[in-house]
């Protein structure tokens, strides 16, 4: 059956949906790094700012700003950006209508021709993994576009893949004597002015922006901002010191450790703010199941480690109490998310009853291990569940790896017995859990899940809520309270987003990734 599917949503609509802390600055004072221009201090150099180039901190921070894509996504919604609407042929076959009237900063009008030539030589450059379904991309007529998939999509892949390309015109990337390192050319508001690698990349308004329907203009597309200069300041402890000299306006770089500085009371709060919101990703616990591991048949020492761990301990204890203890292998981010669940027993800590599980399960005080990716909040997570532990009397050892070694750690089945990793999806929770449990991505590597469980009930759970026929409440809900059943492993935490930025700056707009979108932003007259 074919679906039929139109992308529209107000700018007020969605700035309601992405905003972090809308501020008052009536009474504010306020000083502007730079008068004509709005300052962000990002924590890393794009480098490249092709559109097809690798993906890096440098290039999110800047992403939105130099490019626009198919679709853009909110709350897990997607709504069309060049995609005027899009239609289900069949499960491996979508049409896709362009609006009629898209031109790029340059000028250059905007065709089918080039969404074929965006996706075709982005797939080449093999730096898009999502794209790999793709088989061909075909241009009907000048505004209409047939995407044609090697397999059946799954739920939320078909927007994935439209948010993975970014969009130019062949003939801007033509005349590009670098292929857009230093000089992109997208169909946003804002073209470059100037990128000085290492330091800073200017942006301005040209004034011309296609998208002339205020209604049809999403939160990746506004441009409230004349001017945008991206400071590249690498060492977090200068974010404090741009932030608090007013060297730049905004920074979601600034240190956990120095955000109180900025607060009420704090030697930097006069004429600044801190906006907080919640991280998509989760922290989760992950059991080692494999037939090498002592919890692969021991169900009550699973539980009883579940039970020790004070989940809104580490949440205090690490994040100030701004983050949000979890009841989930997830989040409440999603718009899957059951409402309910807020209210339900979800391995609650209470350590007399992590001892009763404990005396019934047959671990012998042997010492577990606990491996995890290290960095400042990682370190304090796992140093509060080693000592959660340690009250019931189970020793645990910390196992930390940088990032690179961390990756390919989890999936030793001899390396350890306890995984704490962080998870996380732009779309829907589904999609989080399918980085865990969906046992085809990791068979050839673990034999099963990507924690070693082989489980076929899991297995049909999983593909259920993947499937975008079966989708729905009623999957979702068996799989959630399956594997909370099961327990081979569960959600602790869901950390903080701080951004600290000058009063000027009035509402925050970030994008799915938290990132922040200078021209989504509000700002005081």
């Amino acid at each position: 059956m074919k679906k039929k599917l139109v992308a529209l949503l107000t700018a007020g609509c969605l700035l309601g949906s992405i905003l972090g802390t809308s501020v008052s600055v009536s009474a504010a004072e306020y000083t502007r790094a730079n008068p004509e221009a709005v300052v962000v201090g990002v924590m890393a150099d794009p480098e490249n700012m092709g559109p097809w180039s690798g993906m890096s901190l440098g290039r999110i921070a800047v992403l939105f700003t130099t490019y626009e894509y198919m679709i853009t996504r909110e709350d897990g919604q997607a709504y069309g950006v060049l995609a005027k609407n899009w239609t289900e042929v069949d499960k491996q076959t979508y049409d896709v209508e362009l609006y009629d009237y898209i031109h790029d900063a340059a000028g250059n009008p905007l065709t089918a021709s080039d969404i074929v030539f965006s996706f075709e030589t982005a797939i080449a450059t093999k730096n898009y993994g999502k794209l790999s379904p793709v088989e061909s991309v075909t241009a009907v007529d000048d505004y209409n576009v047939q995407f044609k998939f090697n397999k059946e999509l799954e739920m939320g892949e078909f927007e994935n893949i439209m948010l993975e390309c970014a969009i130019v015109t062949q003939a801007a990337y033509e005349a590009s004597a670098d292929q857009m390192a230093t000089t992109p050319v997208g169909t946003t508001a804002y073209k470059v002015d100037s990128y000085v690698p290492g330091s800073e990349i200017v942006f301005t308004n040209t004034g011309d922006y296609w998208q002339t329907d205020e209604s049809l203009v999403h939160g990746t597309s506004l441009h409230n901002a004349d001017k945008i200069i991206f400071q590249i300041i690498t060492d977090p402890s200068q974010h404090t010191n741009a932030i608090s000299t007013h060297t730049v306006d905004i920074s979601n770089g600034v240190p956990a450790t120095d955000i109180d500085k900025f607060r009420e009371g704090g030697e930097f709060a006069e004429g600044n703010i801190v906006s907080a919101v919640l991280d998509n990703p989760t922290y989760d616990l992950e059991y080692n199941m494999s037939d090498a591991s002592v919890f692969q048949d021991d169900l009550n020492l699973r539980l009883a480690i579940a039970h020790a761990i004070d989940r809104e301990g580490i949440n205090l204890g690490v994040f100030n109490g701004e983050g949000m203890a979890v009841k989930d292998f997830g989040n409440s981010k999603y718009p899957d998310y059951n409402p309910e669940w807020d209210n339900e027993e979800y391995f609650d800590y209470d350590v007399d009853k992590a001892k009763e599980y404990l005396a019934q399960s047959n671990y012998d005080g042997s010492t577990l291990r606990l491996e995890y990716i290290t960095d400042s909040n990682m370190d304090m997570i796992a140093q509060l569940i080693q000592a959660y532990l340690g009250q019931i009397g189970v020793t645990v050892e910390l196992v930390p790896y940088d990032q690179m070694m961390g990756q390919q750690e989890q999936y030793n089945k001899d390396g350890f017995d306890i995984l704490l990793k962080t998870t996380g999806s732009t779309d829907f929770i589904v999609n989080q859990w399918k980085l865990c449990w969906d046992a085809r991505d990791y068979r050839d590597m673990t034999g099963g899940t990507a924690n070693f469980v082989v489980d076929e009930k899991l297995d049909e759970l999983m593909q259920a809520c993947l499937n975008t026929e079966t989708y729905g409440p009623e999957s979702i809900e068996a799989f959630h309270d399956y594997l909370m059943e099961q327990c081979y492993g569960y959600g602790v935490v869901q950390g903080p987003v701080n951004i600290v930025h000058s009063a000027y700056i009035t509402d925050v707009a970030l994008d799915m990734r938290n990132q922040i979108l200078p021209g989504g932003c509000t700002y005081a007259e």
